[in-house]
C-alpha cells in the first residue's frame, strides 16, 4: 500500500480548496509547529510538513524551544499561540523531553500541553474536545481526526480494506498514533473488533494477538522490535506507522520485508502511511483555518 497515490489525491483536492479559501477570506492558513529539543525523526517530518503546507500556498512556522524549557513555560507559549489570530493550527511535535512526556508527573505534563491548544486549532486531534468526539465516533460530527488515524482511514478507503467485523490489533499505545487508530477501528467509523497489544502484555500474549489479526497496525519504532512473516496470519492487512532512524540516517518501521510474502496488503516504510499523514495534516490545517474564520464544518467523508 503505497502512500503516494493517496496523498496525491488529498493534495489535488486541497489545491483548489486552499486557493478559494485565500481568495474568499484574504487569509493564508498558518500552522505553528512546536518542537522541544533535537530529534532526527521529528526534524525529518517537520521538513516534510512544512514543504507540504507551502506547496499548497499555506504557511508552517517552526517554534523551536530548548530541551531545558520547563513544562509550565512551554504551556504558556502554547497558550500564546492559541490566542494569536494569525495562527490557525497548532501541532506539538513528539517526542517531548521525558520529564514532560511523563503522564504520571504531578506537575504539568504533555496532556496539559495538548489541552492548552484551542479546540478549533487542534489539527492533530489531541486535546480534550477532539478526544471526546473520537470516543463518540460520530464521523459526521468530528471536528478533527488525528492525522495518522486520518491517514490510515483514507488508505483503508483507497485500498478497499474491509474492516467491519474483522479483528484489528494495534501494537503500541502512542497518544497521537496508536490510541486514536484503536478508537477509530473499534468505533462506529470502522466497526472492527479492536485490541490493544503493548509492552505490558506478555511476549506469548503479544504473539497470539498479532497472529489473530485480520488488520494489524504497528507503532512501536524500537530498534529491538520487529514483526516477521512467521508472526502474522496469511492475508493480513498491515499498516506500519512506526518511524525510527538508524545511525546511518535510514528510516525504518516495525515490519520485516518477509511479511509482504504472506500479507494481502502492507504499507512500506518509508513511502507508506507517512506521506498520507503529512497530507492529512494539510487537510486538517485548512479545516482549522475555516473554523477560525467562521465557516468550518465538522465531519469527514471517506
Amino acid at each position: 500500500m503505497r502512500g503516494k497515490p493517496v496523498a496525491d489525491g488529498i493534495t489535488v483536492r486541497l489545491r483548489d480548496e486552499v486557493s478559494r479559501f485565500i481568495e474568499r477570506h484574504g487569509v493564508v492558513p498558518a500552522l505553528a509547529i512546536v518542537q522541544v529539543g533535537a530529534n532526527a525523526a521529528s526534524e525529518r517530518y517537520i521538513r516534510k510538513k512544512t514543504e507540504a503546507c507551502e506547496a499548497l500556498g499555506m504557511r508552517a512556522d517552526l517554534h523551536l524551544f530548548p530541551a531545558e524549557i520547563d513544562s509550565d513555560g512551554l504551556k504558556a507559549e502554547i497558550g500564546r499561540l492559541s490566542g494569536d489570530p494569525a495562527v490557525h493550527g497548532i501541532l506539538i511535535q513528539l517526542p517531548l523531553p521525558a520529564r514532560i512526556e511523563d503522564h504520571e508527573s504531578a506537575g504539568t505534563n504533555k496532556f496539559d500541553l495538548f489541552d492548552a491548544i484551542a479546540p478549533e486549532k487542534d489539527v492533530d486531534g489531541v486535546g480534550r474536545e477532539a478526544i471526546a468526539a473520537l470516543y463518540r465516533a460520530q464521523q459526521d460530527r468530528l471536528p478533527f481526526l488525528a492525522c495518522t488515524a486520518l491517514a490510515v482511514r483514507r488508505m483503508i478507503a483507497f485500498y478497499g480494506i474491509e474492516t467491519e467485523g474483522r479483528q484489528a490489533v494495534v501494537v503500541g499505545r502512542n497518544d497521537i498514533t496508536a490510541k486514536p487508530i484503536l478508537h477509530m477501528l473499534g468505533g462506529r467509523m470502522c466497526n472492527a473488533a479492536a485490541i490493544w497489544c503493548h509492552r505490558h502484555v506478555s511476549r506469548a500474549g503479544q504473539e497470539r494477538l498479532i497472529r489473530s489479526a485480520d488488520i494489524l497496525v504497528t507503532a512501536v519504532g524500537s530498534a529491538g522490535y520487529s514483526i516477521t512473516r512467521e508472526m502474522v496470519k496469511p492475508g493480513v492487512a498491515v499498516f506500519d506507522v512506526a518511524t525510527r532512524i538508524d545511525e546511518a540516517g535510514k528510516l525504518h518501521g516495525d515490519v520485516d520485508a518477509g511479511v509482504r510474502e504472506v500479507a494481502s496488503h502492507v504499507s512500506p516504510v518509508p513511502g507508506g502511511v507517512g506521506p498520507v499523514t503529512v497530507a492529512a495534516l494539510t487537510e486538517n490545517l485548512l479545516r482549522a483555518a475555516e473554523f477560525c474564520c467562521g465557516d468550518g464544518r465538522p465531519g469527514y467523508e471517506f
